[in-house]
């Protein structure tokens, strides 16, 4: 299954739309999209809460942390430092760029690059609210990065590169942009193990992967052929047919999952945390 950029960026749109647009349900605490004929809530739909540790989100503005749609938390295994530069690619809300605000701090900045003009406006309210006056918002595409060569010390992404239809483009990107010695720590939707032919479209998009999912290998191989160094990758969730079956109801994909009840899916995919280096000169 692949997705054209445009259709991508339709959908992140409605996405900014409807959590610029939510109210807050006193009773139940969801934040409630009220639309002509019906009343759905789109908290359910991130999985924020249970990424991140709570210390980190802490005083976060809510919205940032409804409009997420990441699979892991790149920014803690960064070991982000104060003073540095970080590129957030596919910055969406703004929940990773507030967290990496804090981090660098004061002495520090953040990019955010996001390609959907309605979620950048989110993550500019988003940022703003949190008082995060360190962090600078660009419209751009990750495989064509809006920024100078050796510019920021690392780059995070949070399940965005998958959407990306030129991968190797947006490592070459990234490599770009870090300064020597820079690292790279994302995280996305790998392959652990042979996916049946069959179940591919349906899983992935049960995963939310609408350009495919590299094998874990392949991940690790594409980077060390773009010139990083020391390339590593980390399971963070197995998607376990439990799993996969909870993804499917949140997301209102479950004619998806009984499409691949009987394939041989249990375990095959899933969250990682990739992080590499860019070797010093």
């Amino acid at each position: 299954m692949s997705m054209a950029k445009e259709d991508i960026e339709r959908h992140y749109a409605e996405v900014a739309r409807m959590v610029q647009e939510a109210e807050k349900d006193l009773a139940t605490g969801f934040y409630i999209v009220r639309e002509a004929r019906s009343a759905c809530a789109i908290d359910e739909r991130s999985e924020a809460l249970n990424i991140y540790e709570e210390r980190l989100v802490d005083g976060i503005p809510e919205k940032a942390l409804v409009a997420s749609r990441g699979c892991g938390d790149p920014v803690s295994k960064a070991e982000l430092q104060p003073g540095e530069t970080v590129l957030d690619l596919g910055c969406g809300g703004g929940v990773d760029a507030i967290i990496a605000s804090r981090l660098v701090g004061e002495a520090g900045k953040v990019y955010g690059l996001d390609m959907t003009a309605d979620m950048l406006v989110l993550a500019q309210e988003n940022a703003k609210a949190a008082g995060a006056d360190n962090i600078v918002y660009l419209e751009g595409l990750i495989e064509d990065i809006p920024l100078p060569d050796e510019s920021v010390d690392v780059v995070v992404s949070n399940c965005v590169i998958n959407f990306s239809d030129d991968r190797p483009a947006v490592f070459r990107e990234a490599l770009r942009v870090l300064k020597a010695s820079g690292r790279f720590v994302v995280s996305d939707i790998v392959e652990f193990g042979p996916v049946p032919a069959s179940a591919r479209e349906d899983l992935c998009a049960i995963a939310g992967t609408t350009n495919g999912m590299l094998a874990a290998d392949e991940y690790l191989r594409l980077l060390e052929e773009t010139g990083f160094a020391g390339a590593t990758l980390e399971p963070k969730t197995i998607y376990t047919r439990e799993v996969l079956h909870e993804k499917a109801a949140r997301k209102d994909r479950l004619g998806h999952f009984r499409r691949i009840s009987d394939a041989d899916v249990d375990s095959k995919v899933g969250s990682a945390i990739i992080v590499a280096w860019k070797e010093s000169r």
